[in-house]
């Protein structure tokens, strides 16, 4: 075993993946496993969290609710003991600003946001007092350069990237490292709106520089690197990998 290869190594390790049922969530949850890791499947699609961890073997489906408090805390106690959290669970509200109702407003920021900072809480928590730990935030392209249509979710994007750096510094010193990835547009159920867009030429890849979508593999490989060993100096970092979309 080289040394890189027991860097990635996450035998003995637990790993709770957010909205891990499907697309960038359970593409992560099938590479931590493979890396060795026992996998909490944290969804509210409980069925289809469940016939995931049948597949991957060392796993186990968690049913929550991410706009819920009291199920968030719930998941937390389940959950126990966590080596890595990966709050990848959110969803995209993909209309103009001036038609966004105040609850459809309200609902993305309970769950892209305010969900997230608990769950990092209650976590994070555990982490500070074992004197270990990493938390991977799955933030956006759009944090970084808006986008029409999205403002809402851009922004609450972006509130996760500096979260990302505020508790990395809050909590490095307790060997805690919070890291944060903002994926481009990837081949993905909640993405399908935004790839018709592109097919009907309102959204096409000509912006992104290698010219393709991305894929969930390909994010999860960097989720695997950035909550590993061989990426233990890296904290506070949003890794953007969205094909060069943003130096357009």
């Amino acid at each position: 075993m080289t040394f890189l290869e027991r860097d990635l190594d996450f035998s003995g390790r637990r790993i709770l993946v957010t909205g891990g049922a499907n697309g960038l969530g359970a593409a992560m949850a099938r590479g931590f496993a493979k890396n060795g890791a026992h996998v909490l499947i944290a969804d509210i699609e409980e069925e289809n969290a469940s016939r995931l961890a049948r597949e991957i073997g060392n796993a186990e489906a968690l049913r929550y609710d991410q706009s819920d408090p009291d199920s968030i805390r719930g998941l937390a106690d389940r959950a126990g003991a966590v080596d890595v959290l990966v709050n990848n669970a959110g969803i995209l509200l993909a209309k103009p600003l001036l038609e966004c109702a105040w609850e459809e407003i309200r609902r993305l920021v309970d769950i892209d946001l305010l969900g997230v900072v608990l769950l990092t809480q209650l976590i994070g928590r555990g982490m500070v007092e074992r004197r270990r730990g990493v938390i991977i935030n799955i933030s956006s392209q759009m944090a970084f350069c808006g986008g029409e249509g999205r403002v809402v979710y851009a922004a609450a994007k972006a509130a996760v990237a500096q979260l990302t750096r505020g508790a990395a510094v809050e909590w490095g010193s307790y060997g805690v490292r919070v890291v944060g990835i903002a994926p481009g547009r990837s081949a993905t159920r909640m993405t399908e709106s935004v790839r018709a867009e592109a097919v009907r030429g309102r959204a096409g890849i000509d912006r992104v520089p290698l010219g393709r979508w991305g894929t969930p593999e390909e994010i999860a490989k960097l989720a695997v690197f950035l909550a590993s060993d061989a990426a233990s100096y890296i904290t506070g970092e949003t890794v953007i990998a969205d094909g060069g979309y943003v130096l357009g």
